[in-house]
């Protein structure tokens, strides 16, 4: 029997309302691509304490819920990643669910219904065929963006209408000259022989009964334009392709479809070239006026023609890349005419301008991350990305951006003819438009700086795929930083649904052997500048990622479904690195990136750190296998937890039984095994002692690499050395966190010394590989969330919040709020008068575990917190 069953016979919690209903797609689309959705929501409550004890939710095709279908009462105190408990949708399908649960006052009433739509679900549902322009395959070089349009006849209003669209390359596509969406570089990077993402959107609003024209241009993209630093082309293909079904429903149920086929036609216009490294091209004299509308003649254009449908279609879940900011450059003359623009900060975009002159006139836009020692752009770091768009005037005014392109830069200059004037200047910043969660503020603004650093590293490398840079002829998706940064991303941006796109493709382009690509989508590095690649195109820290990031994903979201989805390439990496140990049980014969770009390192060697690559490597292997007993445990796997959890054991033993030596002389090498419990219990200690020692003997300047860098601080902390890590931390000599700030950053650099202490740039020895915005350097974050400030996860998915604040380092407060699955949870302390006083506040259906600094006692009774607000004051002695 059903909860529903017994209306009226239990109390009623009239304090508490369930809201924010939500599915594990937040692609801000109409539709959704599954057909069994996992279900959220959270609760809202001007009370303290509550808890949710049991949940009912009903499935209806329609709001009055008379037909519903109900999962009856399910004991659970979680808010999220719930089963959907009626029949999987079919395509098109709507149905409304709504949602009731029960605290210790009873039954709340049911939330207000959500709307559920689905997608295409099966490739069957497509008579859409991909098309593109027959003169347009085999280039050398960027060429004409095609344009495709197709018109077609309505009879009458449309009661609804859905576009369903995609493009091998990436594309904008209007209805009657309007673009059915802001989305940009549609549909993304993916693993594109294998998976293509598409997009559902809503256009009833664009079209009219009559004539009605649906158009769309295609650039390069990823898919054709140059990728690596060897610039590569038709890395997937040699041309571009739409694929587009709109489905109009008329008021007396007919639908019409219009789909793409050999009946459409296509031409070229004002883009002249569009490529993501290079830039664009745009004549406007050549653009044909009037395309996206109905009634343009193209009796002069070709047919199309359709190509197969190769990769299997599933909609985008996760959100689009957006302009997610405009700045006001500032700008000035340069003496030779030059207008030189400055946006304050290093972004991910493009310029925009107003501009007038003459027809044939013309203007470049060049970027750049820093100036050279002349104040001009320093774009040799750029390498071979050519990072310019140029504009050809029609006459009188323009308004101009780049298409089909991005850029990293804070500096542009724009080169004009004789008589052009530019009228306005903005920078168009994009990023994926993913959610703000996660704030931090502290006493000290160089901190709050370094900070913002590091929420713009994010933002502008968080575009389709986590790259690892914006900017030069890179721009992939490297393994290694988005394992260091993982904690940090999935606190300070809602992450779920975009890493968790990304480590499908992860699992898609695993190697059989369950080897692990060091980028994803994989594409051919060919060498790496300046060093070969390591064996079998993969290394220990990157592949890694198999396993940190879906870890990371579940620590912060608790969707075992997510965890489960991703638990086969976490095995197969493990299983990989198991093969690889030696007699010894050490991973220590193959070539490996080790702790990359370690401050020792040489300029031209990033490779060669101070902590041996076998130990790090080996050290890898045990963390992954815990952190896949861990996942296996979740999963309700005890054979594989208590597996792994053994196997962790016996490489950790094996590790510190040839390098325990070696490990205790660099900060790294202690980092890892106190953060990854490779040192004996019985030594942990002393080798606490030994990495506070190693800090204060370089007077807080770091020498950790990518791979030491995000364990270094929670290690110093863990060991009871907080003094230590706030050395660390608020060090501002060369090498270290706020140097950079020192320096000017406004993004987190690649080097921890991209720019010299003389200011001057290492071009000669650095600059095959000397990026300005990089994030994993950025992994900082998440100590100051969890450790400054005090607000981590005690279990998946913030259920229980653990309120544990360390003072230090001179600040006198600091605070943090992240907007949880349950809701914003935040803890804010302040030092005044020998008095330590924490403000927390924890979101209904949570629980808080305070832990007071050392050297601090509380006069409260109980560490345990309810949900509501709390003041906590402590005071020094015992």
């Amino acid at each position: 029997m059903s909860a529903s069953s017994f209306e009226g016979l239990h109390p009623t919690d009239t304090t508490t309302t369930v809201t924010a209903l939500r599915t594990a797609d937040d692609s801000g689309l109409v539709a959704t691509p599954h057909p069994s959705p996992r279900l959220s929501w959270s609760l809202a409550s001007d009370r303290s304490g509550v808890l949710q004890h049991a949940y009912e939710i009903q499935v209806s095709t329609d709001r009055s819920f008379d037909d519903a279908a109900s999962s009856g009462e399910v004991g659970s105190e979680a808010v999220t990643d719930h089963p959907w408990p009626a029949e999987p949708l079919r395509s098109r399908e709507v149905r409304h669910w709504r949602v009731r649960v029960r605290t210790d006052l009873g039954w709340t009433a049911w939330s207000e219904p959500a709307r559920v739509e689905a997608a295409l679900l099966d490739d069957a549902d497509w008579t859409a065929r991909p098309i593109h322009l027959p003169t347009d395959r085999v280039r050398t070089s960027p060429g004409p963006v095609p344009l495709l349009r197709r018109e077609f006849d309505l009879p009458a209003e449309p009661v609804s209408a859905r576009l369903y669209v995609t493009a091998t390359g990436v594309h904008r596509t209007t209805i009657n000259g309007h673009p059915v969406s802001d989305d940009l570089l549609e549909p993304g990077w993916t693993s594109y022989p294998n998976r293509l993402l598409y997009a559902t959107y809503d256009v009833t609003d664009l079209l009219a009964p009559g004539r009605n024209a649906l158009s769309a241009a295609v650039g390069d993209g990823w898919y054709r334009g140059h990728l690596t630093w060897h610039k590569n082309r038709d890395v997937y293909g040699d041309t571009c392709a739409l694929l587009a079904q709109l489905e109009v429903i008329l008021a007396d149920g007919t639908t019409i479809t219009v789909a793409t086929d050999d009946q459409w036609r296509g031409g070229h216009g004002d883009l002249l070239a569009a490529d993501l490294y290079d830039g664009c091209e745009r004549d406007l004299r050549r653009e044909p006026h009037g395309w996206q509308s109905p009634g343009f003649d193209d009796r002069g254009w070709e047919h199309a023609a359709t190509l197969p449908l190769s990769a299997g279609l599933t909609q985008r879940a996760h959100p689009p890349v957006r302009v997610v900011q405009v700045i006001r450059p500032a700008q000035r003359t340069l003496p030779d005419g030059t207008i030189a623009v400055d946006a304050g900060e290093n972004v991910t975009g493009w310029v925009r301008l107003r501009v007038r002159g003459p027809e044939g006139g013309t203007l470049t836009v060049r970027h750049a991350e820093v100036l050279d020692g002349d104040g001009r752009l320093l774009t040799s770091i750029l390498r071979g990305a050519r990072a310019a768009d140029h504009y050809t005037l029609a006459g009188e005014l323009a308004y101009l951006e780049p298409k089909f392109t991005f850029h990293g830069f804070r500096y542009a200059e724009i080169g004009l003819s004789p008589g052009v004037t530019v009228e306005a200047v903005e920078v168009a910043v994009v990023s994926s438009d993913l959610t703000r969660i996660g704030e931090f503020r502290c006493s000290d603004e160089r901190v709050n700086t370094l900070y913002a650093n590091v929420v713009r590293s994010q933002r502008g490398n968080f575009l389709a795929i986590p790259t690892d840079c914006p900017q030069r002829d890179e721009r992939l998706g490297w393994t290694g930083d988005i394992m260091a940064f993982a904690p940090t991303a999935c606190a300070t941006f809602d992450s779920r649904s975009f890493l968790d796109s990304w480590l499908t493709d992860l699992g898609i382009e695993q190697r059989p052997d369950g080897a692990v690509p060091l980028v994803v989508p994989d594409v051919d590095l060919g060498e790496l500048p300046p060093m070969e690649l390591p064996f079998a195109g993969t290394a220990a820290g990157w592949g890694d990622a198999a396993t940190v990031v879906p870890a990371a994903l579940f620590d912060a979201y608790g969707h075992h479904s997510l965890l489960g989805h991703h638990y086969a390439a976490m095995h197969a990496w493990v299983e990989f690195t198991v093969a690889r140990l030696d007699e010894d049980g050490t991973w220590s014969s193959n070539a490996q990136l080790g702790d990359w770009l370690d401050p020792a390192a040489p300029p031209e060697d990033p490779a060669r750190a101070t902590t041996d690559p076998g130990y790090v490597a080996t050290a890898f292997v045990a963390h992954s296998a815990r952190l896949l007993a861990d996942a296996a445990r979740a999963l309700g796997h005890a054979d594989d937890a208590d597996r792994y959890t053994a196997l962790h054991g016996r490489i950790a033993e094996a590790a510190w039984r040839k390098w325990g030596e070696h490990a205790r002389t660099t900060q790294t090498g202690c980092a890892l095994a106190l953060a990854f419990d490779i040192a004996p219990s019985a030594e942990r200690a002393a080798v606490g002692e030994a990495l506070a020692a190693l800090v204060r003997a370089r007077q807080g300047r770091i020498a950790t690499g990518f791979l030491g860098t995000p364990f270094v601080l929670p290690a110093l902390t863990a060991s009871g050395h907080t003094a230590e890590a706030y050395q660390l931390l608020l060090n501002t000599e060369c090498p270290g966190w706020l140097y950079q700030v020192e320096r000017g950053a406004t993004t987190m650099w690649e080097r921890w010394d991209a720019i010299r202490p003389d200011g001057t740039i290492d071009v000669e020895n650095a600059g095959t590989m000397l990026s300005f915005n990089h994030y994993a350097y950025g992994a900082v974050a998440a100590w100051l969330y969890q450790s400054v400030a005090g607000l981590r996860p005690a279990t998946p998915g913030y259920r229980t919040i653990a309120i544990a604040p360390r003072p230090g380092g001179g600040l006198t407060s600091a605070a943090a709020s992240i907007e949880t699955p349950y809701g914003t949870a935040s803890v804010g302390w302040s030092l005044s008068g020998g008095a330590l006083t924490v403000d927390v506040s924890l979101p209904p259906g949570t629980t808080g575990r305070f832990s007071a600094p050392d050297g601090w006692h509380c006069t409260f009774e109980t560490d345990r917190l309810g949900s509501g607000p709390h003041r906590l004051v402590l005071h020094s002695g015992s």
